[in-house]
């Protein structure tokens, strides 16, 4: 079944390729790399293509295939358990898959989509060996205030069949996803953006491998079926006539799983030179707990977890990327295509108050037309 989605999505490309491609038109391969302080690693290749085809109507594919793997369970005795004790990362246990060896799954990814003035729609599907995941959206946008304003809206459903390896369960899970942006131009050189985030989840939303000790026990983790959340951010992008910029993010989130939380995300852009352009970034942030989230569970209570993306904490990311322009590289020959394409290298550091770090490195190239 992967081999037969990637050809599809090959033979996709090639044959769009083969078309003359117009101005806008853009092909785009990239490769992400990620491994974390508990030896989790995860690759993931993609390309993505956005080509008009009719009038004002723009394609836009990708697709993406994410190669995990996760680290034998260390200290098991006799009988294996699926957490780690050390670092509290979760897989399946079973026969075929014991704790002592390293699990690798794969994940492949298709988003489809339509964009016309005004008007975009898309098509999201995702499948593992124990997930499908599938969302519709639908956005609109309209200039007005002689295009110094502009307001967006979009809206997204989501549907996902979750099948934990190793029992007959069948878990699904629903969403709702709302967003409403307006951006303004403030002055010839700044601009500002303001939007919220309306979200509402239903059914199963814990890791159906993830272990807690709770009352003596070794239990699966059991979070609420029902998730409302909501945020509201601001943005504001500066322009300077050295050709750098600097945009600059907050954002305030909620959830009735009493979650609060605070995002700071700085960008700065430079060319150092007609064909190299520089982006440094900063991000921090900062969560409270989810109401059922313990360090410790001497009873057994209604929800628990101990995922920790739902316990207190600040984080904090380092970024670097830089972009190449290969114009005039090659101006003739079989790779004269490349002069009009672009080499892209990032790197970022991530790290956490409760000792997760993780390194990500991708690198891309971009073919412009």
């Amino acid at each position: 079944m992967k081999n037969l989605a990637i050809k599809a999505t090959m033979l996709l490309v090639l044959a769009l390729c083969a078309v003359p491609l117009r101005a806008q038109d853009k092909v785009s391969l990239r490769t992400n790399f990620f491994s974390d302080n508990s030896g989790t690693t995860v690759q993931s290749p993609a390309v993505e293509i956005a080509k008009k085809i009719v009038g004002k109507m723009k394609f836009l594919l990708r697709y993406a295939l994410d190669r995990v793997s996760v680290p034998p369970v260390r200290g098991i005795a006799a009988t294996p358990s699926p957490t780690d004790a050390v670092t509290g990362a979760s897989r399946p246990v079973s026969g075929d898959e014991p704790a002592t060896s390293a699990f690798t799954k794969e994940r492949n990814e298709v988003i489809a989509g339509v964009e016309l003035p005004g008007l975009s729609l898309s098509f999201y599907h995702s499948k593992e060996s124990d997930y499908v995941g599938r969302m519709a959206t639908v956005s609109t946008n309209l200039d007005f205030n002689r295009k110094n304003t502009n307001l967006s809206l979009s809206y997204n459903y989501g549907w996902d069949r979750i099948e934990p390896l190793g029992t007959d369960t069948l878990h699904t899970k629903t969403t709702h996803h709302l967003n409403a942006t307006l951006t303004q131009a403030l002055s010839p050189v700044m601009i500002g953006r303001a939007g919220i985030d309306l979200s509402y989840v239903s059914g199963f939303q814990s890791n159906p491998y993830r272990t807690v000790n709770a009352g003596g026990q070794i239990l699966l983790e059991n979070h609420p079926l029902a998730r409302s959340r909501g945020a509201f951010f601001l943005k504001l992008n500066r322009y300077f006539q050295n050709r750098s910029s600097l945009q600059a993010e907050y954002r305030y989130y909620r959830d009735d799983w009493k979650i609060q939380s605070h995002t700071l995300n700085f960008y700065y852009y430079q060319y150092v030179s007609d064909k190299v352009l520089i982006r440094y970034r900063y991000r921090y942030y900062d969560q409270g707990q989810a109401f059922f989230y313990r360090r410790t569970y001497s009873t057994i209570p209604k929800y628990f977890t101990s995922d920790y993306k739902n316990e207190p904490f600040t984080a904090h990311l380092f970024g670097l990327k830089i972009e190449y322009q290969l114009k005039d590289l090659v101006k003739d020959g079989f790779f004269s295509f490349l002069s009009s394409s672009t080499f892209e290298a990032k790197y970022e550091r991530y790290f956490s108050s409760n000792d997760f770090t993780a390194d990500i490195f991708q690198f891309g190239l971009v073919f412009n037309y």
